[in-house]
């Protein structure tokens, strides 16, 4: 009788040791599965970091022939404007009067024009001179908000952090309704963390990704702050 209950006890503790092995081996098992699709999803972050950073790279080009485009067309606009005014008489009582409005236009606009093209060419020191000089040469101009745009795009080319942050923070106060104001926020969350001012970036972002969240700076940002999280 003894020799059979030391016979049970025998065989029960052997078929719980091996349950708990099973048991264990499937935990290990669970434990590499998952250390296998956090390394896979890990991956995929990085990629997807990487597609973004080259759309934000390729977006500086595509702004470029963006505004040669408009230029273009505007030039286009311009003459058949201008071909439209010579064939209509027009009384006025200051006889000068649309001739100065016109050739003030016509400078503007060539000087707009010769700006984009030194850009184009990365000859961003005379651009920049450019559209300082458009800023405070036409302070209604139809280039205004584009040049305070241009200006601080280059100065954030050139790592010229503080002009840069300005330059935007002023475009977003003065223009706040213009449609370059999202990307404007977004440059402003990127420059404030290389000012190592990470919760005033956060900010930023989270201001793109609320008030404009069907925009490229939109994805941008919420990019950016995936990062924080990291």
């Amino acid at each position: 009788m003894k020799n059979f209950i030391f016979l049970f006890l025998f065989v029960a503790a052997t078929v719980n040791a091996q349950t708990n092995n099973d048991s264990l081996d499937l935990i290990l098992e669970k434990i590499e599965n998952l250390e296998n699709e956090l390394a896979r999803l890990s991956n995929q972050i990085d990629s997807n970091t990487f597609e973004v950073q080259k759309l934000d790279e390729s977006n500086q080009a595509r702004y470029v022939d963006l505004d040669k485009r408009i230029h273009d067309l505007e030039a286009v606009i311009l003459l058949s404007k201008e071909e439209e005014e010579s064939e209509e008489i027009i009384e006025l009582n200051n006889p000068l009067a649309e001739l100065i409005e016109k050739d003030g236009e016509e400078e503007e606009f060539t000087l707009w024009s010769n700006t984009l093209k030194l850009i184009d060419n990365s000859r961003y020191s005379e651009a920049a001179e450019n559209l300082r000089f458009l800023i405070l040469s036409y302070p209604k101009g139809a280039y205004l908000v584009d040049s305070y745009f241009w200006l601080a795009e280059i100065y954030f080319l050139q790592e010229m952090n503080e002009d840069a942050y300005e330059t935007y923070f002023s475009l977003i106060n003065n223009f706040p309704e213009h449609e370059r104001v999202p990307v404007s926020l977004y440059k402003l969350g990127l420059i404030s963390i290389k000012l190592e001012k990470n919760d005033e970036a956060i900010a930023f972002f989270k201001r793109v990704i609320l008030n404009y969240p069907e925009s490229g700076s939109s994805i941008l940002s919420e990019q950016e702050l995936l990062k924080f999280k990291s």
